[in-house]
């Protein structure tokens, strides 16, 4: 028979072969508080985003393993548009390193809750919508130009709004903020599936908004560049595991 002493022994027992970092997200994830302000460049913020990055090799095994127990139980896993994709030079850069950057600009650089994060994030999500909707060819002078005011708005935010602190609003409803931004950015990724039910297609993003949390929390915690490094190493990994697939016939 146990009892909550005997639990907290076990849970104390447990957390000496947990990494103190694993630990600090958990305790994050149950009450989400943005910090006054990030660590900045650090040896040992480095460490911390690798032990992250640790984490979510850990999530994303357990994950794969279930898709591939259901797999093998008879579920037929949707055809992701990974799956169709040439996978030469270009997209493997645009795949682990330009994607990633501007997803965490876009989802996540706004999470510090400073003003000029916020316009930098919105300046770049109204600059690649311009793109968006301009066609799959727009012309040289349209993008160059985007992407000319886009950057200057961006910087222009951040550098003449960066002694503001964040918003009051802001950090009273930070976990809102927080949990919707793993959301959204999960639910963005139905795009990589096709002509299937939403419905269906939600537990596949699952594996998103997990990553979602975890980047959600190293921004917060280390600053933009931990989560852009999390997250180029995460689709790194992610890329070559569909390489190594196709490599093998999988």
């Amino acid at each position: 028979m146990t009892g909550p002493a005997t639990s907290a022994v076990a849970s104390s027992g447990l957390a000496r072969f947990t990494p103190a970092e694993w630990r600090d997200f958990a305790a994050f994830l149950r009450r989400p508080v943005l910090p006054e302000r990030v660590t900045g460049i650090r040896l040992a913020a480095f460490g911390s985003t690798l032990k992250l990055f640790a984490l979510d090799a850990v999530l994303m095994a357990i994950l794969l393993g279930l898709i591939a127990l259901a797999a093998g139980l008879g579920f037929k896993v949707p055809e992701n548009e990974l799956d169709k994709l040439n996978l030469g030079p270009t997209a493997l850069v645009a795949i682990i390193a330009i994607l990633p950057i501007g997803e965490e600009i876009a989802f996540r650089c706004w999470l510090s809750g400073r003003a000029g994060h916020v316009v930098a994030s919105s300046a770049f999500i109204v600059g690649v919508t311009i793109l968006v909707i301009s066609g799959p060819q727009p012309h040289p002078v349209l993008v160059l130009g985007d992407l000319l005011i886009t950057a200057t708005v961006a910087w222009s935010a951040v550098f003449w709004l960066r002694h503001r602190a964040a918003m009051g609003f802001f950090k009273r409803h930070f976990a809102a903020f927080y949990f919707a931004s793993s959301l959204v950015f999960a639910l963005a990724h139905l795009s990589n599936y096709s002509q299937i039910p939403v419905l269906i297609l939600l537990p596949l993003v699952i594996p998103q908004l997990l990553v979602g949390l975890v980047l959600g929390y190293a921004r917060v915690t280390y600053g933009l560049w931990s989560d852009i490094m999390l997250h180029i190493m995460h689709n790194g990994v992610l890329i070559g595991l569909v390489v190594l697939g196709k490599g093998t016939g999988g």
